[in-house]
């Protein structure tokens, strides 16, 4: 496993990450959801302290309270739009709120997973307009959150990361 990590701090929030061409994303992602939903941009610095990308391959991602991390393989980065990634940075930060609400618990439910799924549609909503985007339409019909549940390697990487970030035994560089 790769152990070193660049970063970046934007205001509170520390992006971490295998390379810096995953920088450029997720700031034009926050720049999106400052432009079009500015509570929710400012939320985003209560909600999550870092969002850690991973150097692996797949969709796999996961919320860690509490302290608010959210892992994401690199895949899930590269892969997405702008406009998915920044519904889905909504989405992740949202777990924090019922956390600090007393309803988020491990594993997640249905229910859990259902609202913030809402909250990322209605962002989705306010950039594409009414019309249902596929991807979101697949989260909610066919609850793609099981299939995340099912990936075990990826849950027990980000819990690995988590522990080496830690106890200080990732190697973070600066990104200027």
């Amino acid at each position: 496993m790769k152990k070193d990590f660049l970063y970046l701090k934007i205001k509170s929030l520390i992006i971490i990450s295998p390379t810096k061409l995953f920088f450029k994303k997720i700031k034009d992602a926050l720049d999106l959801i400052q432009k079009t939903d500015l509570k929710e941009y400012r939320n985003i610095f209560s909600r999550l302290n870092i969002i850690f990308i991973t150097n692996k391959n797949g969709y796999t991602n996961e919320f860690f309270m509490p302290e608010k991390i959210w892992f994401a393989n690199k895949t899930l980065i590269k892969n997405n739009d702008i406009n998915w990634l920044a519904s889905l940075i909504i989405h992740e930060a949202f777990h924090a709120t019922q956390f600090k609400n007393g309803k988020y618990i491990f594993p997640l439910g249905k229910k859990l997973e259902k609202s913030a799924i809402e909250l990322q549609k209605k962002f989705l909503e306010k950039i594409e307009g009414k019309k249902v985007r596929k991807e979101t339409k697949y989260l909610i019909q066919k609850k793609y959150w099981e299939k995340i549940e099912d990936d075990k390697k990826s849950l027990s990487y980000f819990r690995n990361l988590l522990d080496l970030f830690q106890n200080k035994k990732i190697k973070l560089s600066y990104k200027s």
